[in-house]
């Protein structure tokens, strides 16, 4: 099954689309573009590299300025479970704040995926993001939250 994402490339670009695999070890990964009525057709191999997020999204027609409204067809975003991960506060470097939930943070690795937490980013559509490591401007570890 394809996730829908949102691209964000250290240029600014942002690109929505179809991505059917997406693993974090690889130096690439496909993206089928998305237009106005779904899927494009058009192909694009994207290089890590050159990415600062890769956000997962429930729907990619929804703005990023809106909220989740109760007539949405959208329900409430699960909290993700503590169990094994690290509460985390991201600064990013196009000047966002993220709050949630990493289990795979290294300092040493690339990126890290981040499960929010912070109803705010809940309800704005996003399931999770790959953060790059050139994407962080500051990163600082929190207790959880109950």
């Amino acid at each position: 099954m394809d996730s829908r994402v949102v691209v964000l490339l250290a240029d600014g670009t942002r690109i929505k689309g179809f991505s059917r695999i997406f693993n974090p070890i690889d130096v690439t990964f496909h993206l089928k573009l998305a237009g106005p009525d779904g899927e494009t057709g058009e192909k694009l191999e994207i290089r890590l590299s050159e990415t600062l997020a890769v956000f997962f999204v429930r729907d990619l027609a929804f703005g990023r300025e809106r909220r989740y409204e109760p007539e949405d067809d959208l329900s409430p975003m699960p909290r993700p479970p503590s169990v094994g991960g690290r509460a985390a506060r991201v600064s990013t470097v196009w000047g966002e704040k993220l709050v949630g939930l990493t289990y795979d943070y290294r300092s040493e690795d690339p990126g890290f995926f981040l499960f929010p937490t912070d109803p705010l980013n809940r309800t704005l559509n996003l399931e999770r993001a790959y953060l790059t490591r050139q994407a962080v401007e500051e990163m600082e570890f929190t207790e959880p939250e109950s």
